[in-house]
């Protein structure tokens, strides 16, 4: 139970407070021993989560951040969002995937009018642009099935696919035609299986 933190940078830092173990605190437990009293272990490295600090509002802590955002860190440091945006989109969006509170106003950045009575078809539109989607007729464009298409890999060597499809972390699938696919790559393993 994390009961304050103090945050050193953005959301790493010190977390005090007690452990619980199935909802029971245990103050004499062993693991503990190790650590300051009343610190929780390893602040920002999966040990804990904040989720909540009482009495504070979270877009306080954790603002969304508009275009002119001067980022203060990694590999387009000193750049603004809009910047980073026109150059690499895809770099934008990963770091809101990366850090749930690395909170971003995508629609100023793509400027979308948020009171656009089509707003969700901008938004599609735009997300399509930034991260296109991948058929399985695509060719592929790295590793040992480069120029093939995933369809054909499919039928060659279906272990490939199941394990490029379970993955996959930079591709967005298109998720009718992957889904084909791991039905072909699966029936031709259920295949070769009966042959032996």
């Amino acid at each position: 139970m994390v009961e304050r933190v103090e945050i050193h940078n953005r959301i790493y830092g010190t977390a005090y407070g007690y452990l619980m173990i199935d909802g029971v605190r245990d103050d004499n437990n062993q693991y503990m021993e190790n650590y300051e009293k009343g610190t929780v272990p390893c602040a920002g490295c999966g040990e804990w989560v904040l989720i909540d600090v009482p009495g504070q509002d979270m877009n306080e802590i954790f603002p969304e951040h508009k275009p002119d955002f001067v980022l203060p860190f990694g590999k387009y440091k000193g750049k603004t969002l809009a910047e980073i945006y026109a150059s690499d989109p895809q770099y934008v969006l990963w770091l809101a995937e990366s850090d749930r509170n690395f909170r971003i106003d995508f629609k100023a950045l793509a400027g979308i009018d948020p009171n656009a009575s089509d707003l969700e078809e901008k938004i599609k539109k735009e997300a399509d642009r930034i991260r296109p989607k991948t058929f399985a007729d695509d060719k592929i464009t790295f590793g040992k099935y480069k120029m093939k298409t995933f369809r054909e890999v499919a039928v060659e060597d279906p272990n490939y696919i199941l394990w490029f499809v379970r993955n996959n972390t930079t591709h967005c699938l298109d998720e009718t035609s992957f889904k084909e696919l791991i039905n072909i790559a699966t029936k031709n393993l259920l295949q070769d299986d009966s042959k032996d």
